[in-house]
């Protein structure tokens, strides 16, 4: 079993953030997770109770804020358990319908006692097509083009005033497409996300990214992202790598989920969560105690006190 984690910090200036990729149901087929034993573990009302015990267990302690994608179903099996059980306000942005007639989605939530509720946006990453120029200049090109970028994917973003401090903060959930073959897609969309967030938030300052980037480290969404004055706040400070891994099958356990940050307004990152150790993951997720193909991953962060005053 992992170890719990230690409590969020007390300090006024700390809280805890955590993106998940909880596993949306509509994409769970038994011949698509055929390593997972016994099936029993992949029907929703054992994964739904097996998520909702993850989302409030030692390992993850108290999260102040969540960042969860692959949310299908939402007002039926996610509203009532956030709102009440975790006591936590939730902003749910679902996917649009153009490519197929899926409907997850990814929400924000956060902890109500440290953070009010300013302002919400959703986006969608199907405008990305507005942005580029030359879909309006081939003559025949512009519809099979704009299909490849018509992926339906979408971000749920938050400006949430942090009481203890008086800092607004955007907070961001958001899911890039899936294809390897489509990094271009993905790309585009990182950089529509940028721009969307920074153009409603009025700044290039205290915004959170949580999410399945679907990219490795090496990747161009990746560096992307680093070389537009973003952090990886996952990214440990000696070894300067990521999390070993954060999707775990038996073909691909790599790490594609990050927890990016704009520059120059944290202090300091003061604890990172330590994902399971792969002999616990058996064949791979979702497993016995881990009901995604992903894996939770969460840190502390501690504000500047400049930035409070």
């Amino acid at each position: 079993m992992s170890s719990p984690s230690p409590s969020s910090s007390s300090s006024s200036l700390s809280f805890r953030i955590c993106t998940y990729n909880v596993l949306a149901q509509c994409y769970v087929k038994s011949e698509w997770f055929s390593w997972t034993k016994p099936k029993s573990l992949l029907k929703w009302k054992q994964r739904r109770e097996h998520l909702r015990r993850r989302l409030r267990d030692d390992e993850l302690g108290k999260v102040d804020v969540f960042c969860l994608q692959e949310v299908d179903e939402f007002e039926n099996e996610w509203r009532e358990f956030i709102e009440n059980e975790l006591n936590m306000g939730v902003f749910y942005k679902r996917r649009t319908q153009k490519s197929n007639n899926k409907k997850d989605g990814s929400l924000v939530c956060w902890n109500k006692e440290k953070f009010e509720l300013l302002d919400t946006l959703g986006v969608e990453f199907n405008e990305v097509t507005k942005t580029i120029p030359y879909l309006d200049e081939v003559e025949g090109f512009e519809e099979e083009e704009k299909r490849e970028y018509e992926r339906d994917c979408v971000a749920a973003c938050v400006m949430l005033l942090h009481k203890a401090s008086n800092v607004p903060i955007t907070c961001v959930s958001t899911h890039l497409y899936w294809d390897p073959a489509k990094a271009f897609v993905k790309l585009k969309q990182a950089e529509y996300l940028r721009e969307e967030i920074e153009r409603w938030s009025q700044t290039k300052g205290n915004i959170l990214i949580g999410g399945d980037f679907n990219s490795l480290a090496t990747s161009d969404v990746y560096k992307s992202m680093i070389e537009n004055d973003y952090v990886s706040l996952m990214r440990d400070d000696e070894t300067r790598r990521e999390p070993e891994y954060t999707n775990v099958t038996p073909s691909f356990t790599e790490t594609i989920d990050y927890i990016f940050s704009s520059k120059n307004w944290i202090e300091k990152v003061t604890y990172r969560g330590k994902v399971k150790n792969r002999d616990l993951l058996f064949d791979g997720c979702p497993c016995e105690g881990e009901p995604s193909d992903h894996l939770p991953i969460y840190c502390d962060i501690e504000l500047k006190k400049a930035a409070a005053n």
